[in-house]
């Protein structure tokens, strides 16, 4: 431990440094860290207009403890409910509010914060506004004594510091779409577009999605979030939180990120008696060092074809989106040039039965049962559905 003038004033210029060079964060929260000889020190934010917590950052987090808080258990957290309550610099102490027996029976407490390691808490909020409370804490092991008056009185002297820190990059801990895609941008989209935390939440909805949620009840918005019929929810949902999990952790190769992913949802599978199929194709927006810097969470875009939304072509994202083979995919594009059936087989010297043959099974794995519903559906992929 180090609590001399000395530790105090590196740690204050480190602090300014990482509000000038935001990259530098990680060196405060080291230096704070091992002064206090805190186990882990964590910063998060909870985007007030979307209700969803939106920033986690700090010293010693582990990537899948952290993860599990921000996707689940943050919600449950009886120490973040109490410290909402108190002003910015008042500091909550666990020790001091919950016993030996709350924790006993507390599913927080047993379920994920003691089985990974950690047991003592200090924190206060930095900013509570009408757009964002961002929350500071410093943590100790199952085992480890709570924060003593000595550790309490440095850190009493380094929020203020903290306090103006934040409000000066007020707009980082917040979901930014224009950080990450601007508004004009995903309006210019012809295809119906919505921007989505990675629990659901909507953060924004384009005019053409606006329009298709009038138009199929594949789809809707309820209190904020997206919902899909329940099968399809659970699968969309998993997938959003497998692609956080892995932008935040080390070594992740960035092509399973940032490719886009599809799922089909069709009125069938949920016992409709219509015959509806929505597509549905979504990638992560990630914000550059998810997993360092920047705490900011990932947005995901979540795009739409659907029958009655606006025309756009891009056969090879139907190639990868489908699974087609290589001949299938050509045989699309060529379609989607206006080439009949019959010349599509000329131009590619086969038979025009074979041509035949491998339209029904793109029919069958994009299911759909007409030529022109395949046109509709490559013009409607998203590399090319800009105005």
């Amino acid at each position: 431990m180090d609590l001399s003038a000395e530790r105090y004033e590196k740690i204050i210029h480190l602090l300014y440094e990482a509000v000038a060079e935001p990259s530098e964060w990680p060196a405060f929260f080291t230096s704070l860290g091992q002064a206090i000889e805190a186990n882990v020190i964590h910063m998060l934010a909870i985007d007030k207009k979307h209700g969803s917590l939106s920033y986690s950052d700090g010293f010693n987090l582990p990537v899948e403890g952290e993860l599990a808080y921000i996707q689940k258990y943050g919600s449950i957290d009886p120490r973040f409910a109490l410290l909402r309550q108190k002003d910015p610099g008042d500091w909550l102490h666990c020790h001091e509010v919950f016993n030996e027996d709350f924790v006993a029976r507390d599913p927080f407490y047993q379920d994920f914060l003691i089985p990974i390691g950690k047991r003592y808490v200090s924190g206060c909020k930095l900013v509570d506004d009408a757009n964002v409370c961002v929350v500071f804490s410093a943590l100790r092991n199952v085992g480890e004594n709570p924060f003593g008056s000595a550790e309490i009185r440095f850190l009493d002297k380094l929020v203020p510091h903290l306090m103006r820190a934040v409000r000066m990059q007020r707009q980082n801990y917040t979901f930014s779409t224009k950080a990450l895609v601007g508004h004009a941008l995903v309006n210019k989209l012809r295809q119906p577009v919505m921007l989505l935390t990675t629990d659901g939440g909507v953060v924004l909805v384009n005019e053409a999605a606006t329009r298709l949620l009038s138009s199929t009840s594949l789809v809707s918005v309820i209190d904020g979030s997206v919902h899909l019929p329940t099968r399809y929810q659970a699968q969309f949902r998993g997938e959003c939180a497998r692609l956080e999990g892995l932008a935040r952790a080390e070594n992740t190769v960035s092509d399973e990120i940032s490719t886009y992913h599809s799922m089909t949802v069709t009125s069938r599978d949920i016992g409709s008696q219509t015959d509806e199929t929505l597509y549905t194709f979504f990638t992560l927006l990630a914000p550059p060092k998810v997993s360092g810097a920047f705490g900011l969470r990932p947005l995901v875009l979540l795009l739409f074809y659907h029958p009655e939304s606006a025309p756009a072509v891009d056969s090879d994202l139907l190639g990868a989106a489908f699974n087609l083979t290589p001949i299938e995919g050509r045989v699309s594009r060529l379609l989607a040039e206006g080439l009949s059936p019959k010349e599509v087989a000329s131009r590619l010297g086969i038979q025009y039965d074979t041509v035949r043959k491998h339209l029904q099974s793109i029919y069958r794995k994009t299911s759909i049962n007409r030529q022109s519903e395949l046109m509709k559906l490559l013009l409607h992929l998203p590399l090319n559905a800009f105005d």
